[in-house]
């Protein structure tokens, strides 16, 4: 099913990762992609070198002028945002976008493995706070769902009654339907899984393999982008993109240089 998709996130040019990864896959599965970048990387920060620049009012300027212009989508993914006018500015855009009854999907990216990425701290989550409202479908972390929910996110291993309540506590926040990744519920490695309109709470094993590639998580949020637009109820979605990310990463675990992401145009085929 062909529909038009708006990615707002970071751009990362040397590696697929952020939206360099998620383009691909959207595109394979016969979506037309559309990129707004709120900050150009060079590469991940696995690297002993990066450069980076914010786009700053780029972002807030370039809705004004689709606005004025018309453009349209049928979906929208908020990834990464860098400061208080972009999230503003992106979060009038997704309610103006909402009430057309245009899906918004979101991954407040700000960090894994009970561990927060460089500069991100309370103002940040905030920010990604006030989206969840107007979200249809949000793909957290447990590091990012435990830090937006007040908790500490630094537990590697929590009890099945405690992600249950961060559930509960996400969607108070206005979050709907969930999937809340790289679990660890009382030793096992699930995907924490909440469809908002059965209310039905799901908690999906996987096997953790042991291999960090980049940009997974980015493959994860297009994988489960794309199922939905096209037709594919939300949980089924989330359980076919895990077992499909897990194909893609057993067929790269051995490339040496693991850090520039999935081998994604090739495999994809």
């Amino acid at each position: 099913m062909f529909n038009k998709i708006l990615l707002i996130g970071d751009m990362v040019s040397g590696c697929k990762v952020a939206l360099s990864a998620m383009e691909p896959v959207l595109m394979h599965s016969r979506h037309q992609v559309f990129c707004l970048p709120t900050e150009i990387v060079s590469n991940t920060f696995g690297y002993k070198k990066v450069a980076q620049v914010s786009t700053g009012d780029y972002v807030p300027k370039t809705i004004d002028a689709w606005q004025q212009l018309g453009f349209d989508f049928d979906a929208v993914y908020v990834g990464y945002i860098t400061d208080k006018a972009q999230a503003q500015a992106v979060t009038e855009y997704c309610k103006a976008l909402k009430e057309k009854g245009v899906k918004i999907f979101h991954d407040p990216i700000m960090g894994e493995n009970c561990h927060l990425y460089y500069g991100m701290g309370d103002e940040v989550a905030q920010l990604h706070r006030n989206i969840l409202p107007l979200t249809d479908y949000t793909f957290p972390s447990m590091t990012e769902a435990a830090f937006l929910t007040g908790r500490d996110y630094t537990i590697p291993d929590i009890t099945e009654e405690e992600i249950y309540a961060i559930m509960d506590d996400l969607s108070a926040m206005g979050a709907k339907n969930m999937a809340i990744t790289s679990c660890v519920v009382d030793g096992r490695n699930v995907i924490a899984i909440y469809d908002h309109t059965t209310g039905r709470k799901l908690l999906y094993p996987y096997e953790r393999l042991p291999v960090k590639i980049g940009g997974t998580g980015d493959v994860f949020s297009a994988m489960v982008v794309a199922d939905v637009m096209n037709g594919i109820e939300f949980s089924a979605a989330v359980q076919r993109t895990v077992n499909r990310l897990l194909t893609l990463i057993r067929l790269d675990m051995d490339k040496d240089d693991k850090l520039r992401g999935l081998n994604l145009e090739k495999h994809l085929e």
